[in-house]
């Protein structure tokens, strides 16, 4: 595989984010993949940022370890960002703005640009010189500057032709300016591809399956859920920006009731606050979506970064004992299919489907291959009533073999039922004020409850998804992932590989319910490792607790960095050496 990684770095306000965003835009529409990944902080200005970009002539997995084109925009980035610098990089900056005395001694290349005054001297824009420092890379990187202007044109041709060609000319002195030359000659293959981050890719696949009405309050990393949802309302779904998570996931339940499809998301902060609201969608029996996108914590810990210490929390969320569903989508295709997925779910079963993302997944960019398959997007709305034909009073919350009540949404003729936060009867009567003993109620109880905790065994027996997928049987040693470490992971099997070390996977998406049997049998007997971006361990607690495997050999991050290929490829041999 032929790859370059490139790191943007400046302050808040320099147009480090936008720099990324165009380069992987030019990069994925002209054969190339790519994978972006941004370092940011809470402030608006200032402070330490940076966007890396990997592009390459093959899938990717990560956004890369070390760089091999550094833009520095300011004098803090060559002390910074000195350490990731692989041998031989290129370091692009501004001799009148950038000492690099610091670089003195090691293998790296620095390129001296006047990239601000080129950006002054043709638009009289100072911001625009990261324009310029795109032109050199892609010099660098070998990809013809021509697709540079498809790019600018889609995206600024609105603004005027002249923003157009000033961003051309800006781009276009920089590429061919003194001591730019190409030094890392990716090949793509010449196909156009989409790039997205999760949070996108969710949307797309939740939109695609009907979901009607999104509601949240902003909390980063889930605020591109509500992006996207807003700057969509034209396309027939609601969007709601609510004063905090109790209202969203209250309102989100209440069109559920009503019988549209309907999503709540927010981070690990506002998810405490909705756990309630968790439980009452249970009692209620309404299909409700939620998202969690992990953030460190606890409490705001740091808000702008990733870990996945959040699974415990959500497969516990609530007082009480109900059904749910937990899925931790692995890739950013997956973020599509767990989409609608997870309405269908939500509507057979009658329950909360809780969808975890994590910061990397929520926010990293990919470009994905062969977009998405619409065609495959089905819509499975479970025990709709659509009429009721026994002319009797509407049991709403019937007690059934597998647990599952026919569902009546308000207005449907003949389906009036009571929706109650309180334990009830099949027609929603409450019994919670009359209970003191008395064996009818006592009754009741047990059976209300037996059905809802019924559907979890339906659920097994209907879905074949409840268990991890393995890949390469025949490896020495497997990593057990899941969510986003699976990617990362996948990329420190091809690196291992070619150092002659045999590892397979181990991958779980749907965590809640566990087939535990299923699981059992894939673990037993294996050589695991598990790989997790928490302190503890908590996928490795939930194997435990379901099937007795107790796994004791881990890569585990918590401090709040992605964990990429390289770095799992580097802790395996440690591992493997004092392997347990």
């Amino acid at each position: 595989m032929s790859s370059v990684c490139i790191r943007i770095a400046g302050a808040n306000g320099d147009g480090v984010e936008s720099s990324g965003e165009l380069l992987i835009k030019v990069a994925s529409r002209n054969g190339f993949h790519v994978f972006g990944y941004r370092g940011y902080q809470s402030i608006i200005r200032g402070g330490h940022v940076w966007y890396q970009i990997r592009i390459s002539d093959q899938e990717l997995h990560s956004h890369g370890e070390r760089v091999d084109i550094l833009v520095a925009l300011n004098q803090d980035c060559i002390k910074n960002q000195k350490s990731h610098l692989n041998d031989g990089a290129v370091v692009i900056y501004d001799p009148s703005k950038i000492n690099v005395k610091e670089l003195e001694g090691m293998n790296v290349r620095p390129v001296p640009i006047p990239i601000l005054d080129i950006a002054v001297k043709i638009s009289g824009d100072p911001i625009m010189r990261n324009v310029a420092a795109i032109g050199a890379v892609l010099k660098f990187v070998g990809i013809n500057i021509k697709a540079f202007n498809d790019v600018v044109t889609s995206r600024f041709l609105r603004k005027g032709q002249k923003i157009v060609d000033n961003n051309m000319a800006i781009a276009t002195e920089a590429y061919n300016y003194q001591g730019v030359s190409t030094l890392y000659n990716v090949k793509g293959d010449g196909k156009q591809r989409y790039a997205m981050d999760g949070n996108t890719a969710l949307c797309i696949g939740a939109f695609a399956g009907g979901c009607k009405f999104y509601a949240a309050y902003p909390m980063t990393p889930a605020s591109g859920l509500l992006h996207w949802f807003a700057a969509h309302e034209n396309k027939g779904v609601m969007f709601k920006q609510t004063e905090d998570e109790i209202a969203a996931i209250n309102m989100a339940i209440g069109a559920a009731n009503a019988g549209v499809r309907s999503m709540c998301g927010t981070s690990g902060g506002g998810f405490s606050l909705m756990a309630e609201g968790v439980g009452f969608a249970s009692m209620l029996e309404v299909p409700l979506v939620v998202v969690e996108s992990q953030r460190t914590g606890p409490s705001t810990g740091l808000p702008t970064k990733t870990e996945q210490a959040d699974l415990l929390f959500v497969m516990h969320a609530s007082q009480g004992e109900f059904p749910k569903i937990v899925v931790a989508p692995r890739n950013i295709k997956e973020c599509f299919t767990v989409g609608y997925q997870a309405f269908n779910l939500a509507e057979k079963y009658q329950c909360p489907v809780l969808v975890l993302l994590d910061l990397y997944l929520s926010e990293h960019i990919e470009s994905v291959e062969g977009g998405f398959d619409l065609d495959a997007v089905t819509v499975d709305r479970g025990k709709l009533v659509l009429s009721n034909t026994t002319g009797g009073r509407f049991k709403r919350y019937e007690i059934t073999e597998d647990g599952i009540s026919p569902r009546g949404i308000p207005g449907t003729p003949g389906t009036e039922f009571i929706a109650p936060s309180d334990e009830h009867n099949e027609y929603g009567d409450l019994i919670s004020d009359a209970f003191s003993g008395i064996d009818e109620y006592v009754e009741i109880r047990r059976q209300m409850h037996s059905k809802r905790m019924r559907k979890m065994k339906t659920m097994l027996k209907n879905e074949n998804i409840f268990y991890p997928s393995v890949e390469n049987e025949a490896a020495n040693y497997f990593f057990v992932t899941f969510g986003s470490t699976t990617e990362p992971a996948t990329e420190a099997i091809e690196l291992l590989k070619a150092r002659g070390v045999n590892v397979g996977l181990i991958s779980f998406n749907y965590l809640m319910p566990l087939d535990k049997e299923r699981t059992a049998a894939i673990l037993k007997g294996k050589k695991l490792i598990n790989v997790e971006c928490n302190y503890t361990g908590q996928l490795a607690q939930v194997i435990r607790t379901n099937t007795g495997i107790e796994i004791k050999n881990s890569i585990l991050k918590y401090d709040g960095e992605a964990i990429t290929g390289e770095e799992i490829a580097a802790k395996t041999a440690e591992v493997i050496k004092n392997f347990k």
